[in-house]
This record gives C-alpha cells, sequence and structure tokens, in this order.
C-alpha cells in the first residue's frame, strides 16, 4: 500500500514561516516538518510515497528527492489548482495510485508510526478516519474538525462546527478509490473547488466512513506559531544535541505515560 502527503497549501496560519518556503519546510528542531512524518510512515511498513505539491513545490522536491534517503520510494503530484482545497490534491495524486487503497496524511502533522500501525493492521480495506476520543493538548482539539462516531463503528456526522461530538479528527486516513469519483464530482460542482471534509461527509451519504480508534497515539497539527512552539517545547527534552530521526518513538512513550495528567499539557 501506498503513502500520500498533502503538501501543496502556502501554509499563510504559520506565516511569516511560509513567506519563502513552504509549510512543510518550517524546521522543527531544526529538522522539515515533513521529514517527521515521512519517516513514521518507513516505519509503519509503507515503502512508496506520494507527495502531492503546490505553493512552492519545487522546493519540497529538492530537499526529499527521490525518498532513498529515507529507505522509500517518493513520487510528486503536481496540483496547480491547490487553492481549491485540500481535497483537490486527494484527486491530484490519482494518476500515480492506480486502482489501490492509500493511506493518507497532512504534511502539518506531526504523527507517530504506532498510529499508522494501529490503522494497517486493519482486517478490513474499507474507507477509514483515524479519530482521537482522548485529545486533549493544544494543537489537537484547538481548531479541530469533530466527528461523532456511532456504536458501529461508522462516522456519521463531520464538521469544525459540529455541537455533539465524541471524538476528533488527526488528519490520517485510509481511503480506497471510491473517494476519487466523490472527489470529482464536488470540483464539478463548485467550481473546482473541494475540501477533504466536504469528501468525506460524501462518502458518509454513498458508502459509509470507518472509524479507526487511536486515541494515546501521538499526533499533533502543526497549523500556526503557537502550535510550533507547542511541539517544540514538547520534544526538545527529547532531542539533546543531535536532531534524531526517531523522536516519535521517544514521544510516543512519554506521550503515553503522561497524557492522562492535564496539567502536563499546561506545564509544556
Amino acid at each position: 500500500m501506498k503513502g500520500v502527503i498533502l503538501a501543496a497549501g502556502d501554509g499563510t496560519r504559520l506565516a511569516p514561516l511560509t513567506i519563502n518556503r513552504p509549510k512543510p519546510l518550517v524546521p522543527v528542531l531544526g529538522r522539515p516538518l515533513i521529514e517527521y512524518t515521512i519517516d513514521s510512515f518507513g516505519q509503519a511498513g509503507i515503502r512508496e510515497l506520494v507527495i502531492v505539491i503546490g505553493y512552492r513545490g519545487e522546493m519540497i522536491a529538492r530537499k526529499i528527492g527521490d525518498g532513498s534517503r529515507y529507505g522509500l520510494k517518493v513520487s510528486y503530484a503536481p496540483n496547480p489548482g491547490y487553492k481549491g482545497g485540500n481535497g483537490t490534491s486527494i484527486y491530484a495524486a490519482r494518476p500515480f495510485l492506480a486502482d489501490e487503497a492509500f493511506v493518507l496524511a497532512m504534511a502539518d502533522h506531526m504523527i507517530a508510526s504506532p498510529l499508522l500501525r494501529k490503522l494497517l493492521a486493519r482486517r478490513e480495506i474499507d474507507d477509514t478516519l483515524c479519530v482521537d476520543r482522548a485529545a486533549k493538548a493544544p494543537p489537537q482539539v484547538k481548531d479541530a474538525t469533530k466527528v461523532w462516531v456511532n456504536d458501529a463503528g461508522l462516522i456519521t456526522r463531520i464538521g469544525k462546527e459540529l455541537e455533539h461530538w465524541n471524538a476528533v479528527d488527526t488528519g490520517v486516513f485510509l481511503f480506497t478509490p471510491r473517494i476519487f469519483p466523490i472527489v470529482a464530482d464536488l470540483m464539478e460542482k463548485h467550481d473546482g473547488r473541494c475540501s477533504v471534509t466536504e469528501a468525506v461527509r460524501g462518502l458518509i451519504s454513498q458508502k459509509g466512513m470507518r472509524a479507526c480508534d487511536v486515541s494515546g497515539a501521538f499526533w499533533m497539527d502543526v497549523d500556526t506559531l503557537a502550535d510550533l512552539q507547542y511541539v517544540e517545547r514538547l520534544l526538545r527534552p527529547l532531542k539533546g544535541d543531535r536532531a534524531d530521526r526517531y523522536i516519535p518513538w521517544e514521544v510516543q512513550r512519554q506521550w503515553k505515560e503522561k497524557r492522562a495528567t492535564m496539567g502536563w499539557f499546561q506545564d509544556i
């Protein structure tokens, strides 16, 4: 199975750090944000990635290259229509995926490989969203996309505006090729625009969308300067004097031990 990383957006909420570079290359303790996600895909056993690029995408391609130094094969899918929403980037990746299921993640989300492993361990290959029922950290819950998961493990509602919800969207998905006609239809109806959330709503109404509960696994949405500062404070004690490629493993251990203590989040 291939992985897809959406890295096309212009990252305006991280300005001024994104004025002259794309958001995925903003450094987190000296390493580009996207490298943490690439490493986690590799640790989870995925060996082929498609990175969808748009804003200053050539900088990402130059930095990451063919993926060989990460032990992966990386291809690049250009999305000239990226301003139409992140759902358009799913469609841009289609030529690289044939008719196979794929795992999708956001370039501005830091995720630990145990989260991906839990998703990949599921027996059924069906459209699935990784959800967190115990999210507490500011980068997880602030401006979060909320979901309602029913007793059968199906997502019935999704959106930032939900008043009643029982989990949050982690930004990690398993999609089957069923997603592509839904995105295409939304783009046609909305003048080339489509968000991932809108596409998920389409799946919910047509085919159904499963939830994979990854509560307790490490993930962070690095969307703003405040998010970046929070994540760096979290990682810095584990970094030492070198850029440790496997920081997410260490964070996962500490996360499992301390995440239940709300004061820990406030102290970081």
